[in-house]
């Protein structure tokens, strides 16, 4: 069992009865945009900006269906929504969290696969926003996923080792990832990918868990691993700083200000605190 496996909130088959639901207007919807989602705020703090399908006219090119939460069928509707994942992911009921993700997974997927990769004919919406077809040539498109892998490194000393990504502001760091490549296992990609950045060789690879990361359609796929060697080598193109930590460098680190470390709700964030354990708090991105 991985370090976070839960059952998701989210019952993700298809209810036959889903379209007299939303006649009806019991179905509920919330605004989404290949950016972010909407949200407001009732009493028990911020949530999606709900709205029931009452009066709407069903729409398959901008009424995408996410699942059944508590045997209720939701829908996001393509359009709007400004509050980025990043935002929300840290203030939103966890149920929500999956819901947002969802959503803004499926319209990014369907805004950029607005023509088939097969004829260059344009492509709608199929199967409740699950697919997109092709009625030239009968293709149907299935949402794309790029796994990536993510590493939480520790030495002989149980030192965590962080990098600063060249693109960041300059004390913020974390640990290690990168993409999947064709023809590459994922134990292949963490070795390769820490290879490349700070020239470090590693062992004991275990997988830990994993996140969907839709910015814009990755699965973060997190691992733990060990160095061979304690002197990393910052490639000085991506990573141009990487440096060793105790659990008590590392609080004094974050507490001074010098390290900002990823968003709290990142597997991440998850892994470097996995790592930490419990003698203390570390301080995450909200």
């Amino acid at each position: 069992m991985s370090m976070w496996e839960s059952p998701s909130l989210i019952d993700f088959s298809l209810d036959p009865l889903w379209r007299t639901v939303w006649e009806r207007g019991d179905a509920q919807v919330f605004r989404a945009s290949p950016r972010g989602v909407e949200v407001g705020e009732d009493s028990s703090g911020t949530r999606l900006a709900w709205m029931s399908s009452r009066g709407m006219d069903y729409d398959p090119e901008r009424h995408l269906y996410l699942g059944q939460v508590d045997g209720i069928p939701v829908f996001t509707w393509m359009g709007e929504g400004d509050h980025s994942l990043r935002e929300v992911m840290v203030v939103l009921p966890q149920v929500e969290v999956e819901l947002a993700v969802r959503g803004v997974a499926l319209i990014q997927y369907h805004v950029s696969h607005a023509y088939c990769s097969q004829c260059g004919n344009p492509t709608r919406a199929g199967n409740v926003g699950r697919t997109r077809v092709c009625d030239s040539c009968g293709t149907v498109h299935f949402p794309r996923t790029d796994p990536a892998i993510i590493v939480a490194i520790t030495d002989g000393d149980d030192r965590l080792l962080l990098g600063h990504h060249e693109g960041w502001e300059q004390s913020r760091y974390s640990i290690f990832a990168g993409f999947v490549e064709a023809g590459e296992s994922l134990e292949q990609a963490v070795c390769r990918e820490v290879s490349e950045e700070v020239d470090v060789s590693l062992t004991d690879i275990e997988y830990q868990g994993s996140q969907p990361w839709p910015m814009p359609r990755s699965l973060m796929l997190g691992f733990t691993a060990t160095a061979l060697r304690k002197d990393p080598h910052p490639d000085g193109e991506e990573i141009t700083s990487a440096q060793w930590f105790t659990r008590e460098e590392l609080h004094s680190a974050v507490e001074d200000g010098d390290v900002v470390l990823p968003v709290s709700a990142s597997i991440a964030y998850r892994l470097i605190t996995a790592w930490y354990g419990d003698g203390g708090e570390l301080s995450g991105q909200p």
